[in-house]
């Protein structure tokens, strides 16, 4: 193995979900667990290698498929020549290679339990109930993911028609307890809802930690597939920039978006927010301020009035915690005919620990997402056509449908109407909050990313405070 040590030490930084793409990689193997070869031609050994990487301190999932050397090897997803095989042995990424994917849709379709040599390592499919698939004819990966790697895979039926696709998740960057895109996207679907795409099921597992600990986690998740739709945001976008009324998709998806929040209400655990959990909240939104006002100086002359408004957000009566998307944009739903709206994508703002990202929130936080995201529109629009003030008059007009169809979406009786006066002002002044929270958010990060879209947010900002 410390032949292929090598080539992955040289080749994961230039792959996207490697977390320092600059800093060479230093590598210890943890473990792996294979999969049979059986019946798959030209395949020497189809393994999973989780490796730990000393010099970004993460742990990552690789997927690796060794075979012998041919034509279509490069577009498999070479990494290099391996000698510890014998002569005319490639080794490639799995991602890329159908015999690993066809292996790990039978794994998980068949509750296979996985294992390397000495066990320290293994692997469990977990099917959903009733969940089924054709026969696997091919796979291809989905560009442009940076933490993940997203696989699409196409069936066919016993007539030989076509099947209902499936889309694999291959969690690179693994962290111990359950991925959040595993645990709601299943809970949703199970509960009857069409707002999320069907599972298909996941690929759990047990690994040990750099210190030796033994942790485990989720490995790998599948659901149907949507070929050819489109996502809200370009739906929005194309809306905007035709200067299309965009009012009654907006109020549907506010809906919708009420109804995800209902149901993962109703399916999982939920938490009344003390007064350590209001301090911590906004103690965080405070210290995104001042990182985001040392990087962008012209967000320091708002230091009093956005310190007011965390002020009084710490101050109102807060709704009960419950799980949420937690990184809610209009990129992350799909507009799918017959169904409506869908939503996807349910891990959460990357860079925040697992835990965070596991634990209830506050609805408002999806809600403020979805309002910065048309914000967004309006934004890329403005810098596309010039046109500023149609673009903040079709955000605006976005932006109030949302909240209406949100309200009426919403089916329990702490926002179905019954809120007191003060109530219903409270759950506002907490949505200007983290509306404000995630603007400021918006500012550092274009600021270090994309200083031609500094404008948004700091516009947006000044909006808020108005």
């Amino acid at each position: 193995m410390s032949q292929v040590l090598d080539l992955l030490a040289e080749w994961m930084p230039k792959q996207r979900w490697y977390a320092a793409s600059t800093t060479p990689a230093k590598l210890r193997l943890l473990g792996s667990f294979e999969f049979t070869t059986s019946g798959v031609d030209q395949v020497r050994l189809i393994t999973v290698a989780i490796v730990y990487d000393a010099a970004t301190d993460a742990t990552y999932q690789v997927p690796l498929v060794v075979r012998d050397v041919d034509a279509e090897v490069e577009a498999l997803g070479f990494i290099g020549p391996v000698r510890e095989h014998g002569g005319r042995a490639a080794l490639v990424d799995g991602c890329h290679d159908p015999a690993f994917v066809g292996a790990l849709i039978k794994a998980i379709a068949d509750e296979q339990e996985l294992a390397g040599e000495n066990e320290s390592v293994r692997a469990y499919g977990q099917p959903m109930p009733g969940a089924t698939v054709g026969q696997f004819v091919s796979s291809r990966v989905l560009q442009g993911e940076q933490s993940n790697t997203s696989i699409i895979c196409e069936f066919r039926a016993g007539d030989g028609s076509a099947a209902s696709p499936l889309i694999i998740k291959i969690f690179r960057r693994l962290h111990p307890g359950e991925n959040p895109d595993v645990v709601l996207q299943t809970a949703i679907a199970a509960s009857g809802s069409y707002r999320v795409p069907p599972a298909f099921g996941a690929l759990a597992g047990v690994w040990p930690d750099p210190s030796g600990q033994q942790v485990s986690g989720h490995l790998a998740f599948a659901a149907e597939y949507f070929f050819g739709v489109e996502d809200a945001w370009r739906v929005a976008l194309r809306a905007a920039e035709r200067g299309d009324d965009f009012s009654q998709l907006a109020h549907s998806l506010g809906e919708a978006t009420a109804e995800v929040h209902d149901v993962l209400q109703r399916v999982m655990p939920t938490v009344q927010p003390g007064r350590a959990i209001v301090r911590d909240a906004i103690n965080q939104m405070r210290d995104r301020y001042r990182m985001a006002a040392e990087a962008v100086p012209e967000l320091r002359q708002y230091a009093d009035q956005i310190n007011a408004v965390y002020d009084e957000a710490a101050g109102v009566e807060w709704p009960q915690l419950q799980r949420i998307h937690g990184d809610y944009h209009l990129g992350q739903v799909l507009a799918v005919p017959e169904r409506g709206w869908v939503l996807l994508d349910f891990e959460g703002e990357p860079l925040r620990p697992l835990a965070d990202r596991c634990a209830p929130d506050v609805p408002q936080r999806d809600v403020a997402g979805m309002l910065r995201s048309f914000d967004y529109v309006a934004g890329a629009l403005a810098v596309g056509s010039g046109q500023s003030q149609y673009a903040r008059e079709w955000a605006q007009v976005a932006r109030k449908a949302f909240l209406e169809g949100y309200r009426a979406g919403c089916s329990t009786a702490a926002d179905a109407g019954s809120l007191t006066g003060a109530q219903a002002r409270g759950r506002e002044v907490l949505l200007r909050a983290y509306e404000l929270d995630k603007a400021v958010y918006e500012a550092l990060y274009e600021k270090q990313h994309r200083p031609d879209w500094l404008p948004i947010p700091v516009g947006a900002i000044a909006e808020l405070l108005k």
